[in-house]
């Protein structure tokens, strides 16, 4: 199978590495050209659960990454999922598959971006509802496989399309888990549930930049919890009057992971994988800069436009907003003239 990963940070490189390793053809893109030239020179050295150093042909034009290419895997930040649409206008070919790994609104800027060449070369645009890799970046070229979620949501624009993609590309990602539309996907996108609320009650350490583990301290405590809980149940509240399938946050966890914990305390100080997680030093963490604009603004939009009470996300929000005033933490989804009935 023939792949292009768009994109080279610390995924995007372990992504690279899982692709080659499978046997499949990849090439790869990234905007930064001292990023690419070093790749393309020495490969990328990936350890943890996949061992190895794989060569992979790199270039920072993109129209040369996806040429001929079925799969195009966009493995970035939200906030580069525009810009990347932006620059596949024109080089899309006919029934190209574009799959965004961690969806947050990524399948509905594509298309809000690149609708009628999707439309007209049967495009398919899909999105994972939360991130298959854990794959911290030591330096660039050299990252680590830390491990890989059990299953995933998965929706297609199209919408019901999920379920054939999903079979076409089990031999690579067996993890991906069928839902009705990427409106369920990233709306059930975990990162901001399990992130926000918790960094709530840790302003100051954030302020002062004390690094310690996220899950596996104090920094998780029950009334930071508890408070998560809330604004999960808002979330669902308001997914619940969009008429969209939802799960809770620890459903989520547990099928993520495999797991069976019966309440999301004992899940975020028992899945193994988040015990190594770190806690955000400094205010332009991801947490902030994507969470908040691409996962927690645009819920709080929908709720006021669906007319859902949602006290807690509220009260977050004006913390947020108060800490936050002096800095730019980036712009969400345009929802403001955003059809939702195209993604049903």
């Amino acid at each position: 199978m023939k792949f292009a990963v768009l994109g080279l940070g610390k995924t995007g490189q372990a992504v690279v590495c899982f692709l080659l390793n499978q046997g499949h053809s990849v090439t790869a893109w990234d905007r930064n050209a001292d990023k690419v030239a070093q790749i393309s020179q020495k490969g990328i050295e990936i350890t943890g659960l996949l061992e190895g150093t794989f060569p992979v042909p790199a270039t920072t034009r993109i129209e040369e990454a996806v040429k001929g290419v079925r799969y195009l895997i966009v493995s970035t930040t939200a906030d580069a999922h525009l810009p990347i649409a932006e620059r596949l206008q024109g080089h899309l070919e006919k029934e190209q598959r574009i799959l965004i790994l961690n969806g947050n609104w990524g399948a509905v800027q594509f298309v809000q971006c690149l609708k009628e060449e999707i439309d007209a070369k049967g495009v398919m645009v899909a999105e994972t509802g939360a991130q298959i890799f854990a794959a911290p970046l030591k330096a660039v070229g050299r990252c680590f496989l830390k491990s890989l979620k059990k299953t995933v949501d998965f929706g297609t624009y199209p919408s019901g399309q999920s379920r054939a993609l999903a079979e076409e590309l089990k031999p690579v990602f067996p993890q991906l888990h069928p839902v009705a539309n990427v409106l369920q996907t990233t709306l059930n996108e975990s990162n901001p549930m399990a992130h926000c609320p918790l960094d709530l009650f840790n302003l100051a350490r954030i302020d002062s930049g004390e690094e310690t583990l996220m899950f596996a301290s104090s920094y998780t405590s029950p009334k930071g919890v508890d408070f998560t809980r809330h604004v999960d149940e808002e979330r669902m509240a308001v997914m619940e009057k969009m008429g969209i399938p939802h799960s809770s946050l620890l459903e989520l966890f547990n099928q993520a992971w495999s797991s069976d914990y019966k309440d999301l305390y004992t899940a975020f100080k028992g899945i193994k994988s988040y015990q190594s997680a770190k806690s955000p030093t400094a205010f332009t963490f991801r947490h902030f800069t994507e969470d908040i604009p691409f996962g927690i603004l645009p819920l709080q939009q929908l709720a006021r436009q669906y007319g859902v009470a949602t006290p807690y996300i509220d009260a977050m929000m004006a913390v947020y907003a108060l800490v936050l005033k002096d800095q730019e933490i980036g712009l969400g989804p345009d929802l403001s003239t955003l059809d939702l009935d195209l993604f049903r």
